[in-house]
């Protein structure tokens, strides 16, 4: 038994006190014993019973003191009033004291240990009714939040607006003030942020802009390799948060939960609370991965259909190209066909095609935006980004043309100038 099922003697008459201790002891509880009601008031404040045997004959107190106060402690034990006469009047008071029991000195101690094995019992049975609907509840608001979710994401065919909804639910959820979703980038191994709800707008620029170096985290491994939530209730002194994210904004808590689509972890939701010191039970976070797996399920249907929604668009496309080629007879307007719905296609701003002219590259064609990027007429084998690409034979990507030294400095002032 925990202390929280010891049982509290408060009797005067240390030989009667020494009786009852040791029976219920030989029962297997565990005792405690008070030799006064002041005594027996203060413990029963302090510490935690499940049952309380109480003199009626008490020299410094008034007994229903404490059978008041055992009322007011957070799981109230049960009372049992004890008595050397047996009297109308002390049978009243411990029914008006709403005592589980009366027994007369001297005890019968088979008839006590009858009475303290019922009240365990019935105290039994009511812990585990509250432990039950505890779990009912649980399983209800994660069902609601699922039900919620769900909806939320068959309503829309945007896989960043179903990130808003589902920050939303979550923090209906968890009773959270602010919850963001982020998106692992591929080239970058960053987590970029996708969506957020419920965001102060003092904080809106820093969140929505602020992309979160992974591996460099100490929350990576179990979020990322264990694919388990990791939470915090003190961000602002947890080494495993140390990004100027974290720090940009004043928060006492964080969540951070693991998006997984197809067994593939794709990103994460973090989940703030501002002031309240949030922790969370190997049953909370369980129930939380549940909840995770299938947010991921339900992404992962909204990302197939955005997925089909590209196909069939690339399939209009290049139905339309083919028609096009097929009535075009000028090379040069074949190419600027190509070009232009090449452009359409991938949704570029600019697009240009240079041809193999000896060991020079010419402009074959380039979109009317595509001008001032594509100046040079001619660019040698492996010189700049298209020669590179000529040179070895394989695709180029840059997503950061400040940075790049490779580009044509002509171009490059051209592409990033206002």
């Amino acid at each position: 038994m925990g202390e929280q099922d010891a049982i509290l003697v408060v009797d005067a008459d240390p030989e009667a006190a020494l009786h009852l201790s040791d029976f219920l002891e030989r029962e297997g509880y565990s005792i405690a014993v008070a030799a006064t009601g002041g005594e027996g008031l203060r413990r029963v404040r302090q510490e935690r019973f499940a049952l309380v045997l109480i003199d009626l004959e008490l020299p410094d107190i008034d007994p229903t003191l404490i059978v008041t106060e055992a009322g007011r402690v957070e799981a109230p034990p049960e009372v049992i009033m004890v008595t050397a006469r047996a009297t109308v009047d002390s049978a009243i008071q411990a029914v008006e004291s709403r005592s589980a029991g009366y027994i007369v000195k001297p005890v019968d101690l088979v008839r006590l240990g009858a009475i303290v094995a019922r009240v365990f019992e019935r105290r039994r049975l009511a812990l585990d009714n509250a432990r039950l609907n505890a779990e009912l509840t649980e399983r209800l608001a994660e069902s609601e939040a699922l039900a919620a979710i769900s909806a939320t994401v068959s309503s829309t065919l945007d896989v960043h607006e179903a990130l808003r909804r589902i920050c939303r639910e979550l923090g209906h959820l968890l009773g959270a003030d602010t919850s963001a979703a982020y998106l692992h980038e591929l080239a970058t191994g960053q987590l970029v942020p996708a969506a957020a709800y419920h965001v102060p707008k003092e904080y809106l620029p820093t969140l929505s802009s602020t992309p979160l170096p992974l591996t460099e985290q100490g929350f990576f491994l179990p979020l990322w390799a264990d694919r388990r939530p990791v939470f915090t209730d003190d961000v602002a002194q947890d080494a495993r948060f140390t990004h100027p994210m974290f720090r940009s904004f004043p928060h006492q808590s964080g969540l951070l939960l693991p998006l997984i689509v197809d067994d593939e972890v794709i990103g994460g939701f973090y989940v703030v609370w501002w002031t309240m010191r949030r922790r969370f039970s190997d049953r909370d976070l369980q129930r939380l991965e549940r909840v995770c797996e299938q947010v991921g399920f339900f992404l992962r249907n909204a990302r197939l259909y955005e997925q089909v929604e590209r196909n069939q668009h690339r399939l209009e496309v290049l139905n339309d190209v083919s028609r096009r080629l097929a009535a075009a007879h000028d090379p040069q307007e074949v190419l600027t066909i190509i070009v232009n719905e090449a452009a359409r296609l991938v949704g570029a701003e600019a697009a240009g095609i240079r041809l193999l002219d000896g060991d020079e590259l010419v402009v074959g064609a380039r979109t009317d935006s595509a001008s001032s990027v594509m100046s040079r007429p001619r660019l040698k084998v492996g010189e700049s980004l298209t020669g590179l690409v000529v040179a070895r034979g394989e695709p180029v990507v840059v997503e950061d043309l400040t940075a790049d030294t490779r580009y044509d400095s002509a171009h490059k002032q051209a592409g990033l100038a206002p």
